[in-house]
């Protein structure tokens, strides 16, 4: 499995992973780009890892929205989620979704910082470091 350091903007890493399931607490405070699919449970290894920001795939969206069901849980935690068409990046490929993945889906919080859907990847994770400090997971008081 892939864990590759993609960029660094303004100090903060963004990294690739093929799975969500690679998020750990050493990703505090860092861009996830992700090649999995965006429900529930790679919205909780973002939000306990205390991400700054996610980007997974839509795998399809699916019924009730299951492909992308984490996103409206970073919004509660405050992160910024987006995710990638299943036909414009390959599902498990973290760096398919760096490189050639084009939004779908994007959360509440990752719009207020101007993130729309049709934008490549590197674009929003630019516009969305170029907004300075989110206020969300990885800015909590660590007491």
């Amino acid at each position: 499995m892939i864990r590759r350091t993609v960029a660094v903007i303004d100090g903060r890493e963004v990294v690739a992973l093929d799975s969500a399931s690679q998020i750990d607490s050493g990703d505090r405070g860092r861009v996830i780009i992700a090649g999995s699919n965006g429900g529930r449970e790679s919205g909780k290894a973002a939000i306990e890892a205390g991400c700054h920001a996610v980007v997974l795939n839509d795998a399809g969206i699916g019924k009730d929205r299951a492909g992308v069901a984490g996103l409206p849980m970073l919004d509660d935690a405050g992160i910024s989620g987006m995710a990638v068409s299943h036909d414009s990046a390959e599902i498990s490929d973290g760096l398919s979704t760096w490189h050639e993945g084009v939004l779908s889906t994007v959360n509440e919080v990752a719009s207020h910082k101007g993130i729309r859907v049709g934008m490549s990847v590197p674009e929003a994770i630019r516009t969305l470091l170029s907004h300075g400090v989110q206020k969300g997971a990885d800015d909590a008081d660590p007491r």
